[in-house]
């Protein structure tokens, strides 16, 4: 086992919140960027779900939190400590705590109609998404401020709150529809691993019962909701600008 791959496990297995202790120095994570992006590539891999040409959901895990923060911080020429903090506790809202799964939306860029209504639905909390896992029904809550930002990335915390069958899929839509589609033995592996990522000694290796191609789902056969849907009353509407994606890693 590498250097990299030993300092990404242990990251990864560590269940606690992510701390300015945690984190290389910039002459260090220089050193090892390459394998640790490699890795990052692997491991996004195994958490993505595509699904539909509009939405990208990509499963995090303090590892994917660690490496968005040494990016973050390497193009900082001299990052004070506040730049350090700030950076902390905004990744750290994807790092899970034990039995929950966090996720980023990605509303795909662009002013198609498709896109534009999804990213009014999150910011209308009209936006639903659940994952039945392991026998349990995960849904997903936002963590952002329900202060009626349009933005085009967003952050979901998984949380148990049902008991369900066997079948792993993932669930979706607004209020006036839901889809759901099945999920690959690889990525419903690597998700039922990340529940209790201190037991999951290598989480970058798949073991070949389940190792497969790129994840992606079939897109629903029922239409999205129509874009002109009038949505729920809320608060009016702001843009913002989304957080530029992590340089060197695995866009969705």
């Amino acid at each position: 086992m590498t250097r990299s791959l030993r300092l990404a496990q242990k990251i990864y297995a560590n269940g606690s919140k992510l701390t300015a202790s945690d984190l290389l120095s910039k002459e260090d994570y220089e050193r090892e960027r390459g394998d640790l992006l490699r890795l990052a590539t692997q491991h996004r891999r195994q958490r993505r779900l595509r699904l539909d040409p509009s939405l990208c959901l990509v499963f995090e895990t303090r590892f994917t939190a660690w490496l968005q923060i040494q990016e973050e911080l390497r193009w900082l020429t001299r990052p004070s400590q506040g730049d350090v903090e700030e950076v902390l506790t905004r990744c750290n809202l994807v790092v899970p705590a034990r039995d929950q799964l966090a996720a980023t939306l990605f509303v795909d860029g662009g002013d198609n109609p498709a896109s534009l209504y999804w990213i009014e639905c999150v910011a209308a909390n009209a936006f639903s998404v659940a994952l039945r896992l392991s026998g349990k029904v995960l849904r997903g809550r936002s963590q952002e401020s329900s202060g009626g930002v349009l933005a085009a990335v967003h952050t979901f915390v998984f949380q148990p709150t049902a008991r369900c069958g066997p079948a792993t899929e993932i669930i979706w839509g607004d209020n006036t529809a839901r889809h759901a589609a099945s999920v690959s033995a690889m990525t419903r592996h690597a998700l039922a691993r990340d529940l209790n990522p201190a037991s999951n000694r290598n989480c970058f290796l798949v073991p070949a019962a389940v190792r497969g191609g790129a994840i992606r789902l079939p897109y629903p056969a029922a239409g999205i909701g129509s874009p002109g849907l009038a949505l729920p009353k809320c608060p009016p509407l702001r843009v913002v600008m989304a957080p530029e994606s992590e340089t060197g890693g695995d866009s969705p």
